[in-house]
């Protein structure tokens, strides 16, 4: 597996003259007059009647026990369900190997679980989504049984990152602000009073507030840029603020100054603070000293990455990248403890207990290893108890027999045939998924690459087939492009913005990639192909929606146009015959003629497309989906015939799949619905 330039030979295609050299005149989408296409000769007349529509429930789409937070507190795991409804925390009980609690929160995950110094309440920080509102500061009682949970605050405008209990019992937290100031603010909570308060604001410019740590005394506070970051955005940061007084002074060493964010920092012994980021050779832990912030030392890891989940146990520092690590700065040596022979996903949540290093994988896994032996035990969180859930759709695709439905750190497929399902262990989430030749072929975020999924020999392990470029991150959408026989991904870059265009070759087994084919801002969020050209649509935070014609084997610009009204990005992109269907963010759509460039039609269809929709063509129609209805266009006039509601609970991108059996697929609630669709 290799990301070369671009070993292939020029292309052969029809239209290529026609539709133009890079750098040729494009007409201006502003510039065209929007018509009806009543003149248009392609395709079958508008339909006299209504298609007849019918839709069957096949039952949960995508079913695990995922997680992003795990915590110890004496002998009990607390860890934090994700993605499904209601979130729950569960308590691992390790004597017993069993799930002695089970508590319901609000909102869909959250990554903090911090308890207070005496054991008593563990405090938990989670956005409140709209569908599953807060309030988002809530605590459980761990001396009463059953762990109750106590709302403490509302915190609707916080996606929360980080959270720390100081010795005394006050809270501060902070993470990604979702109202229109943006700018990070650390928050206070003390238990005593009941208040909340903003009491900083570390750096005004980053996007978020990473990760904290606190002292009787001092907040330590990580910041960076590592979402929805602009050119203007702040890197790495590293405060540390005075509890008595507010002010926040900086302290990070200038080694970490050009990394993304800090990641973790922990406090080690009374005098010692360790961080860990990104130095310009990798990834790098940090001993800074607290009463000197001048005096430091950095242990480079020897790897690319941010690490997470520092922990400081027997004079030791462990901590989660690509796996277990351990650090001992007495000899400057580091280990890797995970276990062998098994990908474990995702993992939240480290810690030291009786000579043994515990972590959760998002697989619903616990993961026990010996420290003096390196001997692993895996225990499964549902065996014991865990309630695995419905989640939230990222993806689903059809083809070859079965349905693949992506969710988080788990994908399953349905056996077309039997409706038999068979869990995946695909590690974060597979944002989109193409079926070519029986194979199914994953986007997976965050950075992991494209995973290959032949259920013939397969099992429930997908295999990783190729590497994201370096700090692509977040693939849109995977199509096929049949003429050029490449697997088409359209990728975001979250930490400097912009995106690109990733081209694998399954047979070859080598990749190429366009970085920023659009501009240095806009990410690829759609891609359609078409006799061997792509097509590749924008979408940027704060507004645009370019859509660019792409020789997807040199890698070069054919033309672009700007064909939206409205600013809020292109999510859908498909080609009919000589048209091209933009579908842009709330609905608006624009059809262009290929050959003229201009836009012959335009209209609005924000009553069925709230944010996203997506496009797909099937029997000479053109197909769209949104999170609310299924609906398809007459390719004559333009017509829009709402086909049935869905009312669909996506974490992705709403999508709807077609099989050979022209069966169309789609998320009805949390489950899985077949639709079959009458011609006329």
């Amino acid at each position: 597996m290799t990301l070369a330039a671009f070993p292939r030979s020029p292309l052969s295609r029809r239209h290529l003259l026609q539709l133009g050299a890079a750098g040729g005149l494009a007409l201006a989408a502003s510039a065209a007059t929007p018509a009806h296409a009543s003149g248009a000769s392609f395709g079958a007349a508008a339909a006299a009647q209504a298609p007849t529509v019918s839709v069957t429930d096949l039952g949960p789409a995508v079913t695990a026990f995922t997680h992003a937070g795990a915590t110890l507190v004496g002998d009990t795991v607390y860890v934090a369900s994700r993605n499904i409804d209601p979130m729950r925390v569960v308590g691992y009980h390790i004597p017993t190997g069993k799930v002695t609690s089970v508590t319901n929160g609000p909102g869909i995950s959250t990554q903090l679980l911090v308890p207070d110094a005496a054991g008593r309440y563990l405090y938990s920080a989670i956005r409140q989504y709209n569908t599953a509102p807060g309030p988002g500061l809530i605590r459980l009682d761990l001396s009463q049984p059953g762990a109750p949970k106590e709302d403490l605050h509302d915190i609707p405008a916080l996606d929360p990152y980080g959270l720390t209990v100081t010795p005394d019992g006050v809270v501060y937290f902070g993470g990604r602000e979702m109202s229109a100031d943006l700018r990070p603010r650390l928050r206070r909570y003390d238990p005593a009073t009941g208040r909340l308060d903003e009491v900083a604001i570390p750096d005004p410019r980053a996007t978020m507030i990473r990760c904290l740590a606190s002292s009787e005394t001092e907040v330590y506070i990580g910041t960076g840029s590592s979402l929805n970051a602009l050119p203007t955005s702040s890197k790495a940061g590293l405060w540390v603020m005075d509890r008595a007084t507010n002010t926040v002074r900086s302290i990070l060493p200038p080694e970490f100054a050009g990394g993304v964010e800090v990641r973790d920092v922990t406090i080690v012994d009374d005098d010692t603070l360790c961080i860990i980021g990104t130095t310009a050779q990798g990834s790098a832990l940090a001993f800074i000293d607290r009463g000197n912030p001048s005096s430091y030392t950095i242990a480079p890891v020897g790897r690319t990455g941010s690490g997470k989940n520092l922990v400081h146990a027997d004079g030791r520092i462990y901590f989660l990248l690509g796996g277990i690590n351990e650090y001992d700065p007495g000899t400057g040596t580091f280990r890797n403890l995970s276990p062998s022979g098994v990908d474990l996903g995702e993992q939240w949540g480290l810690f030291v207990r009786d000579g043994k290093v515990w972590t959760v994988s998002a697989f619903a896994l616990a993961v026990e290893v010996d420290l003096a032996t390196g001997e692993s035990t895996l225990h499964d969180l549902i065996e014991a108890g865990a309630p695995a859930g419905a989640q939230l759709a990222m993806s689903v695709a059809a083809g070859a027999g079965g349905v693949y439905v992506g969710g988080t750190n788990a994908v399953s497929r349905r056996d077309a045939a039997t409706g038999a399902v068979t869990r995946l262990f695909a590690g974060s989430e597979a944002k989109d998924i193409d079926i070519v030749n029986g194979v199914g072929y994953f986007g997976q975020y965050s950075g992991v690459g494209i995973l290959a999924h032949d259920p013939a020999t397969d099992g429930q392990w997908p295999r990783l087939v190729e590497k994201f470029p370096t700090a692509q991150n977040r693939p849109h959408q995977v199509v096929w492009d049949e003429v050029n026989q490449l697997l088409l991904l359209g990728i975001q870059n979250d930490t400097k913005g912009g995106g690109s265009l990733v081209a694998y070759d399954p047979v070859r087994d080598v990749s190429t990639a366009a970085i920023n084919p659009i501009d240095a801002r806009q990410m690829v969020r759609s891609v359609a192909t078409h006799d061997g050209v792509a097509y590749l649509g924008g979408d940027v935070t704060g507004g645009r929606g370019v859509v660019v014609a792409w020789d997807p084997v040199t890698h070069t610009e054919l033309w672009r146009v700007d064909p939206l009204e409205d600013t809020a990005g292109v999510t859908g992109l498909v080609v009919r015959g000589p048209h091209l269907y933009v579908m842009g963010y709330r609905g608006e759509l624009a059809v262009l003629d290929l050959e003229t460039r201009a836009v012959i039609h335009r209209s609005r269809h924000r009553d069925v497309v709230p944010n996203y929709g997506t496009l797909l063509v099937n029997r000479g129609m053109v197909y769209g989906t949104s999170s609310a209805a299924f609906f398809r266009f007459d390719p004559k006039t333009f017509e829009r015939t709402t086909l049935t509601t869905l009312n669909g609970e996506w974490y992705g991108i709403p999508r709807t799949a077609v099989d050979e059996e022209d069966n169309f697929y789609a998320i009805k609630g949390r489950n899985l619905v077949r639709i079959e669709v009458s011609q006329r």
